[in-house]
């Protein structure tokens, strides 16, 4: 069965009966893929955020990014 094939029967569901089949599938995923799932649905929410916002939201999230202080500006590289 294709994917497809597979989206239009889920569509031809009572949402009641959707819901509960797309409950059970997330209940399946790993951590790691509902983590990229929620990245992508908040991507698609809200287009009008530029992706590197969204890199940085993620970076602060994973803990991945800097801290910047004040006193990294009292000296500005050359």
């Amino acid at each position: 069965m294709t994917a497809t094939a597979i989206k239009r029967e889920l569509l031809a569901l009572p949402e009641t009966e959707r819901r509960r089949i797309i409950s059970d599938a997330l209940d399946k995923l790993s951590v790691p893929a509902l983590k990229e799932l929620e990245r992508h649905l908040r991507r698609l929410a809200h287009p009008e955020i530029p992706e590197d916002v969204w890199l940085g939201f993620e970076q602060a999230e994973d803990g991945s990014g800097i801290e910047i202080k004040d006193e990294h500006f009292a000296r500005p590289p050359a």
